[in-house]
């Protein structure tokens, strides 16, 4: 079973065949159900094609697409198609802030603007093609065009998403500044992010499922079965983003609709094969891209298209297998044991250093983190951290003590911490069993 049924109108359209396949032309050029449907193709071509290109290059990470980087030929590309969503949000909506105009997959007001844009372009665009081919009664390669544009802009789009879980770089292991976190002073995106990094296995699983849907949507005759599984694991994605707030609710639900369209073309096949329990065969739909272009030529640039958003994921990610080693001694969580201070702001009570942050705890409960500088240059250590706070301090560490002093908030500082092993929490320590008794 593939995906190269058209679905099928009204039943007076079909001929007595077991896979009750449409024949192309079997409907009259002026049926109301040509119509509607050459309507319905030709706007979602143009509307998808519009909404999907201009993502293009946000599959390439090493280009910074992803939000990579804010500097890269992804963010630049994706500058040039936000230009008429910035303004429609601005000029329309009133939006004072639409979005950064960094051409990612967010849910900015300009991305809402932009997509609404290609919804009032495709209903114009629709209805012009239609009035001026209405002599004919398909317009030609409408339906194929669609088929591989969702196919591809499907595939290479969750293809970075999928090795991004693999690595894993879009779920690392938990920092140790969330597990000193309380549940209740988590947002809601915190609380999904920390369940998905807690299980490596089952983030490796949700991105191997968007692994084969990437496979299986790259050729003709499996395109229908990796439409099924892409529906149902980016249905998923999608109602997480919802729950839970993460801010790319747009993309999961463009790209769950897009495998949904995939999925009706053989609606009538899978409706017979699994619920009435018929026969279907193989369906034999014309397709004017691929008779006109040469297999060679097919199979090399699907190669070049998946191969090198592949071999940008892979380039991007690849640093995250690497052994979790500490870049420097002052890596890690620290239990303060004493300190002394002239301020009048909160006690510390915690210290958690990775990735580059230092991030503080206080006996209040609030928190505050400390972007670093290269921690190789020295003990010095400049801090320009959230709330205001900053300072310079020195550290030493000596064993499992860790000591700074210096000023902090315009006073001195004296703290003394000792490491915390990662086991020491609940959490870490628990594992899976077969029998719970």
């Amino acid at each position: 079973m593939t995906a190269t049924q058209i679905p099928a109108p009204a039943p007076a359209a079909y001929e007595s065949t077991p896979s009750r396949g449409l024949q192309p032309d079997s409907v009259s050029a002026g049926s109301p159900q040509n119509l509607v449907r050459r309507l319905a193709e030709r706007f979602a071509l143009i509307a998808f094609g519009l909404y999907h290109v201009p993502l293009f290059l946000n599959n390439y990470p090493s280009l910074g697409g992803g939000g990579f980087n804010d500097v890269g030929l992804a963010p630049r590309w994706g500058r040039v198609f936000t230009i008429p969503g910035i303004w429609l949000a601005r000029v329309v909506f009133h939006v004072a802030h639409p979005g950064n105009a960094a051409g990612d997959n967010g849910d900015a007001a300009e991305e809402y603007a932009r997509l609404l844009i290609a919804v009032v372009i495709g209903v114009i665009g629709a209805i012009i093609w239609t009035i001026a081919d209405r002599r004919r009664p398909r317009g030609a390669g409408v339906e194929s065009t669609l088929r591989v544009l969702l196919r591809y802009s499907i595939a290479l789009g969750l293809l970075s998403y999928g090795v991004a879980k693999i690595f894993p770089q879009q779920f690392p292991p938990i920092l140790t500044s969330t597990l000193d976190q309380r549940v209740g002073n988590l947002t809601p995106m915190a609380l999904l992010w920390t369940f998905m990094e807690y299980s490596r296995p089952y983030a490796f699983f949700g991105g191997l499922m968007e692994l084969i849907a990437v496979g299986l949507l790259c050729f003709r005759r499996t395109a229908t079965l990796g439409a099924l599984v892409c529906l149902a694991v980016m249905t998923n994605v999608a109602l997480l983003n919802y729950a839970y707030g993460v801010p790319v609710k747009l993309y999961a639900t463009m790209i769950t609709l897009s495998a949904a369209v995939l999925v009706v073309y053989d609606a009538h096949r899978l409706f017979d094969l699994f619920v009435r329990g018929r026969p279907v065969v193989l369906s034999r739909e014309p397709s004017v891209l691929h008779d006109r272009i040469p297999l060679a030529w097919r199979r090399t640039i699907k190669l070049v298209a998946v191969g090198s958003v592949a071999w940008s994921s892979v380039a991007a990610m690849a640093h995250t297998l690497e052994s979790a080693v500490p870049s420097s001694a002052l890596d890690g969580a620290w239990q303060v044991t004493q300190m002394t201070s002239a301020s009048p702001s909160a006690a510390w009570r915690r210290i958690n250093v990775m990735y580059g942050y230092l991030v503080v705890h206080t006996s209040s409960d609030s928190t505050f983190a400390c972007k670093l500088t290269d921690l190789a240059m020295g003990t010095t250590l400049p801090l320009q951290c959230s709330g205001g706070h900053g300072g310079e301090v020195r550290w030493t560490r000596e064993q499992d003590t860790l000591r700074i002093e210096g000023m902090f908030d315009r006073v001195p500082v004296s703290v003394a911490a000792t490491a915390v092993d990662r086991k020491s929490y609940p959490l870490m320590r628990g594992r899976f069993r077969w029998i719970m008794e």
